[in-house]
């Protein structure tokens, strides 16, 4: 009997407006941020919800209460918080523009990137953060170690809910990347769409990418 968990990146917010790195910050959703909460809030309406978490950060969970109200099969109202499922922290960099931090991240690879999302398709999830944590000036920023220490809490997390049952996690672009790289032999992922999901199907406790950057079932 298989689980299948289904993780939501939260509905676009300030700073994804900005393109400015947000990891632990917080900015409320756009209007355009809750209407991609409601958008995959319906898509998952014929999905009978077991368990419903969230990030700990406000934008997922307004994203996961917004999903939920669109669900009409479970008596769940509000999502259980997890600091497991929490963005990546960018230490230094946080609140900064998305540019900077691949610029300052790539220079120490001698290459020159201006987005983030470059500095992953050339070196893959693990070594960009590596990279980042070692630009960051305070050496706070996650790196590979204290994200896959993290993830595997996670997923040992997930792997410990009764089988058969149907999960939503709604979390955030950059650790559901990771996730998917880690249980997938560290293949290259692009970031997720704001409300786009990916599932996850456990198995015989071992983890499997069904889908990856979807809005439909």
């Amino acid at each position: 009997m298989s689980t299948n968990v289904y993780f939501i990146r939260h509905g676009e917010t300030y700073f994804n407006c900005f393109a400015r790195l947000q990891g632990w910050s917080d900015t409320p959703l756009t209007e355009k941020g809750k209407a991609d909460a409601e958008h995959i809030g319906k898509v998952l309406s014929s999905l009978k919800i077991d368990y419903l978490f969230s990030s700990d950060l406000k934008r997922a969970i307004d994203t996961a209460k917004i999903l939920i109200a669109q669900n009409h099969k479970t008596d769940i109202t509000v999502p259980v918080q997890k600091e497991l499922f929490r963005e990546v922290f960018y230490g230094s960099f946080e609140g900064h523009s998305n540019e900077e931090g691949a610029i300052w991240g790539s220079h120490l690879a001698g290459k020159r990137f201006r987005r983030i999302g470059e500095l992953v398709n050339e070196f893959g999830v693990e070594k960009s953060h590596d990279l980042l944590r070692e630009a960051d000036p305070a050496h706070l920023a996650e790196g590979s170690e204290q994200l896959n220490h993290r993830v595997q809490k996670a997923l040992d997390f997930l792997k410990s809910l009764p089988d058969g049952k149907n999960v939503v996690v709604a979390s955030h672009g950059s650790i559901i990347q990771y996730i998917a790289s880690f249980v997938d032999g560290h293949k290259t992922y692009g970031n997720l769409d704001n409300g786009a999901m990916m599932q996850l199907v456990i198995s015989n406790g071992q983890f499997k990418v069904k889908e990856y950057n979807k809005t439909t079932l």
